[in-house]
């Protein structure tokens, strides 16, 4: 199995396969946190080739009250792998604070990525579903796990929102005509900021997205805003969580 630049192959021996302690905390004789809040920021993964050497791509934080953003994993793409796209996202790996691996994912065809263990044993696949062809595009993510258990599913965005969005969306574009109008008047007179601040203005598509089993109500792993995501390490191994959260976060943009 593959690793990436920063040498974590050799480093994840000492790991195994089995899952490690759960979030918040890296000690094999505490049991996971029965929820937890992770952030991953995204801006370096579209950016993995200018990446120095050595240097992580991201780090997954802590995002819970009470904590300071403390790191609890890092990602690592490593700078010579190709960008990809959505549907073919180069390889990473994912490694703890100490550097051990956890966890490795690799593309297995398109919109198929499959993830392994520090010992190289495949602990799950997680795949990603492109939207129908009408509009709207719901992008689908399924987790299955390796070794039993069941599949979580999800889609981006609820149903009543992407419906609210459509009936806006030409207003939106009205409004969009306008801001691009103030921009172009700014730039034209020299104001490169106000001009910089019009052209950002734009509608969020609908981001909410949970991972649950048919049968459940109650989500494994959540995403809301902001590179945020609920995590329940008693539903699914925390392990493609991260990955799944990675892949996700990514796909956002």
């Amino acid at each position: 199995m593959q690793q990436s630049s920063q040498g974590s192959a050799s480093r994840g021996e000492r790991t195994g396969g089995t899952p490690q302690p759960g979030p918040r905390q890296h000690d094999t004789t505490a049991g996971p946190a029965p929820e937890t809040l992770i952030e991953i920021p995204n801006r370096r993964l579209h950016r993995h080739t200018r990446v120095k050497p050595g240097e992580q791509t991201t780090t997954i934080r802590q995002a819970g009250p009470g904590t300071r953003g403390e790191p609890l994993a890092h990602v690592h793409v490593p700078q010579d792998a190709p960008k990809g796209g959505r549907m073919a996202r180069p390889p990473f790996t994912v490694t703890g604070v100490d550097g051990a691996t956890l966890c490795s994912v690799r593309s297995a065809g398109t919109g198929r990525y499959d993830v392994y263990g520090a010992d190289g044993a495949p602990i799950g696949r997680i795949t990603r579903h492109p939207g129908r062809l009408l509009w709207p595009r719901r992008v689908r993510w399924s987790v299955r796990p390796a070794h039993g258990g069941p599949e979580l599913a999800a889609e981006v965005g609820p149903v009543r929102t992407w419906v609210v969005l459509c009936v806006i969306s030409p207003l939106y574009f009205v409004c969009w005509a306008i801001m691009a109008a103030y921009g172009s008047l700014a730039l034209l007179f020299g104001d490169k900021e106000s001009a910089k601040e019009d052209a950002k203005w734009e509608m969020e598509l609908p981001a909410w997205t949970r991972w649950r089993t048919p049968d459940d109500a109650d989500a494994a792993l959540e995403y809301k805003s902001d590179r945020v995501y609920r995590l329940v390490p008693s539903r699914v191994d925390w392990r493609l969580a991260y990955a799944q959260a990675v892949l996700h976060v990514w796909d956002r943009g």
